[in-house]
This record gives C-alpha cells, sequence and structure tokens, in this order.
C-alpha cells in the first residue's frame, strides 16, 4: 500500500489558474524524493495537499490507504499524526523552549512525561542541540532553529515526513548536515519529499527527483535541469 497515491489532482485558488493539473503521484514506504521546480510552481500547494491544510478542486488523495477526501472529518487528525512537517519559516513556537517546542507532539497525544523527558534529551542530542534544551527559539541560529523544527517534526516516528525549503535559511555546511539528518530518518525507513531550490544539494544526494513545471509533475532524468 503506497504512503502518498494522488490521483488526477487539480488545484486552483478561486477563479485563478490551475496550479497543478491532473497530477499523479505514488510514494512507496521509505521511499525519498526531492521536489524542485521554480517559485509560483505550486510545490507548498502540493505539500498542503499531503499535510490536509489544503483540498483538490478534483482528484483523489489518499494517503496510508485513507481517501482523504471520503474519511469523516473526526478521523483525519489521526491520519495527520503520521506526518511530520518541516516548514520553509520554522512556524517555532517563540514562548516555549526547544525542549517543550520538541516535547508539544508528544504531549498532544498524552504519552508519559517520563518518556517525553527521554525521548526528546534524546533526539535533540542527535540533531546538535543537546546542550540548548532550555533555549528559546529566538536566541538559537538559522541552523539551530532549523535543526530544532527538524527534532519536533520528527520526534513522533512519523510515517511521511514532507519538508517545504528546509536548507533556505541556512549555509552551504548546515545545508549539508540538515539532508544528512533527512538521510539518516530515510534509512529508518521514513518516506521522505523535501521541496527544494538547491542544485547542488539534489545532485549531491541523488534521490529521484519529481519536477513540477506548468502544474504537471513528472519524474526528472538525472541530466535535467542541469
Amino acid at each position: 500500500m503506497p504512503v502518498v497515491d494522488l490521483s488526477g489532482v487539480r488545484l486552483r485558488y478561486g477563479n485563478g489558474p490551475e496550479i497543478l493539473r491532473g497530477t499523479d503521484l505514488v510514494l512507496t514506504r521509505g521511499s525519498f524524493h526531492f521536489l524542485t521546480g521554480s517559485s509560483g510552481a505550486g510545490k507548498s500547494s502540493l505539500l498542503g495537499l499531503l499535510y490536509l491544510t489544503m483540498h483538490p478542486t478534483a482528484g483523489a488523495v489518499r494517503l496510508f490507504g485513507v481517501d482523504i477526501g471520503t474519511e469523516p472529518r473526526r478521523r483525519l487528525p489521526d491520519v495527520r499524526r503520521r506526518i511530520g512537517v518541516v516548514f520553509q519559516d520554522f512556524r517555532l513556537l517563540a514562548h516555549l523552549s526547544a525542549f517543550d517546542n520538541v516535547a508539544l507532539p508528544l504531549r498532544i497525544v498524552g504519552t508519559r512525561e517520563d518518556q517525553v523527558r527521554a525521548n526528546v534529551r534524546e533526539l535533540l542530542a542527535w540533531v546538535g542541540l543537546g546542550d540548548h534544551l532550555q533555549a528559546l527559539p529566538s536566541t538559537l541560529s538559522g541552523g539551530q532553529q532549523q535543526r530544532l523544527a527538524i527534532a519536533r517534526a520528527v520526534i513522533a516516528q512519523p510515517d511521511l515526513l514532507i519538508a517545504d525549503e528546509p536548507t533556505g535559511s541556512v549555509d552551504d555546511s548546515s545545508a549539508y548536515r540538515l539532508m544528512r539528518l533527512f538521510d539518516e530518518l530515510h534509512k529508518m525507513g521514513t518516506t521522505v519529499l523535501i521541496a527544494t531550490h538547491n542544485r547542488a544539494l539534489v545532485q549531491a544526494f541523488g534521490h529521484p527527483e519529481l519536477h513540477l513545471e506548468d502544474g504537471v509533475l513528472k519524474l526528472a532524468s538525472m541530466n535535467e535541469h542541469g
């Protein structure tokens, strides 16, 4: 059963032009893909469909075998909890410490506090923030905030991780370090989809590339786009 299965998906805002035109996409368990395309091509909109913050104008969106269009709304939070998201603008909670930002998804689902403490400490150490447990996001560098956002996204061990330009605000060294974190998650069995403009990263890590252009999604060949 695919983790993601989009069939004939179309999307437009109001009476504007179609952002997606008949998109088909299947992501299998444990796969890793880059999502590329020019600014305004619809990458963030496609990710929004996968995180259930947007709904298609037409077509079917199935996540983990669940048809999002026909599933009762009360059951959608269960689907969403299986998805980790890293936003381009981090979306960290400014009034919470690094520890409490990462702990939030576990606390929402009622994880015992002793497990929360152990899991959060271990993960923050893994992403290189073990010495910043009580730091507020505003005191961290851009790269540290991004690693914190990644930790929050993966603390609940999601089946699907999607990231929107996760390296867009960090230097090259930090970008490669973040990518290695994503690679490690992928090796653990998480399905990963990363939207990026960074051609060097796409070429360096060699995962399949899905290219979005003129509302159409296609698998790019190794020689396309430089």
